[in-house]
């Protein structure tokens, strides 16, 4: 099996005791009706949680050999998560390089942007997520959205008044950063993706999920959150994002007015 490339990507830094991410990057194509398909390169964050001498890899993005020896320093890699459906490029080059037990939501790997033909499908994970079955952290617990066309999976670490890591679904792109090309710099903002707190723009378009099953989430409550796009944010996150979606709900109600 051929393996994506390396991608632009930065250091492992930590976040708090045992969790770690780095930020890395994608290139898509997307249509246009002028210019044709344009190459976006932008961000993604992968999480590592330390488990013992044990490493969680969450929303995983291919490393180099410089920065996996640096990886490799902090423990053992034993497991790897799929929060989101549209993510897990990467997930077979871990699954090859160090044996790993994949966990996934449950959504199917595929390529490009329609999941139902069969050939799009390329690879499977070993376990779905659920709310009892998690990878081996002793705080974790697991939500999924099910509402839209594929579901999307977040992660709640019951410590530090709480943890949580996202998919697509709760993003926190102030700005674009270093990892952005010029399109993608001007095209997403465009789009509504750089915004701090922000429901993912293309997760909602793609899935239209009821937004409102959010907040049984945001009831929890957690301090941190560690999106896969953009920076993590450490104080009162629950409730930033709970004003993102009652934004989003009371602007359909105004649009739905006669």
């Amino acid at each position: 099996m051929t393996f994506p490339r390396v991608l632009k990507h930065g250091k492992i830094e930590p976040i708090t005791e045992n969790i770690y991410w780095v930020r890395g990057s994608v290139k898509l194509k997307a249509p246009h009706p002028k210019f044709g398909p344009l190459t976006l390169q932008f961000s993604r964050n992968m999480t590592i949680i330390k488990q013992g001498d044990e490493l969680i890899l969450v929303n995983s993005v291919r490393l180099d050999e410089e920065t996996l020896e640096q990886l490799d320093s902090l423990g053992k890699v034993k497991h790897v998560v799929r929060l989101a459906a549209f993510h897990g490029m990467d997930d077979p080059f871990y699954k090859n390089r160090y044996d790993v037990t994949i966990w996934s939501v449950n959504a199917p790997y595929f390529s490009g942007v329609d999941p139902n033909p069969p050939e799009a499908h390329y690879f499977a994970p070993d376990k779905l997520l659920s709310s009892k079955s998690l990878p081996p952290i002793p705080d974790l617990k697991y939500f999924e959205i099910g509402s839209g066309s594929l579901n999307e999976g977040l992660f709640y670490l019951e410590r530090e008044n709480g943890i949580a890591i996202s998919g697509d679904s709760l993003q926190n792109w102030h700005q674009a950063d270093e990892n952005f090309n010029l399109t993608a710099r001007f095209m997403m903002k465009k789009m509504g993706f750089i915004r701090p707190t922000g429901i993912g723009p293309g997760w909602v378009n793609a899935v239209k999920p009821d937004v409102s099953e959010l907040f049984d989430f945001f009831d929890w409550g957690f301090e941190t959150l560690i999106p896969s796009h953009g920076e993590p944010i450490t104080s009162a996150a629950s409730e930033a994002f709970r004003s993102s979606v009652e934004k989003i709900i009371d602007s359909k109600k105004i649009e739905s007015r006669p």
